[in-house]
């Protein structure tokens, strides 16, 4: 119940709906499933997604990110209105990272232009779609 109590007192302070990032869900599936307690953990993320992501009424939007791809079974059920977006979609290869364009904003506004080209040789290199993203 924590987010969606934390989400609720954010709504009431601030007045707008909230939206709630879940980076890497699928990382304690996958430590669960190998160290023998799967159905526990899908039991508790059930749980977790249907408190803050389905009966949450000061939630804007959800985004969860991960490896394993989502599905409306297992621990999915009973969430409705969601939109499934891997690398593979066109229209949102824009959305898995920064763009050379976003990067460049970021460090114009931090003055940090000299440090492009290494940005560009630490953190570059997918492609997603026809778009190259950090």
């Amino acid at each position: 119940m924590s987010l969606k109590d934390i989400s609720s007192i954010l709504f009431n302070y601030y007045h707008q709906k909230v939206i709630i990032l879940i980076d890497e869900y699928d990382v304690p599936l996958q430590s669960a499933y190998h160290h023998g307690y799967y159905d526990e953990m899908v039991d508790f993320i059930r749980s977790v997604f249907s408190s803050a992501l389905k009966t949450n009424d000061a939630l804007e939007r959800g985004v969860l990110t991960g490896c394993l791809r989502i599905s409306k079974e297992s621990i999915f059920t009973g969430l409705n209105n969601f939109t499934v977006r891997t690398i593979m979609d066109v229209e949102a290869s824009d959305c898995f990272g920064f763009t050379q364009e976003e990067i460049d904003e970021l460090l114009k506004y931090y003055n940090l232009m000299d440090n492009r080209q290494e940005m560009k040789e630490w953190y570059d290199g997918y492609l997603f779609g026809k778009t190259e993203i950090y």
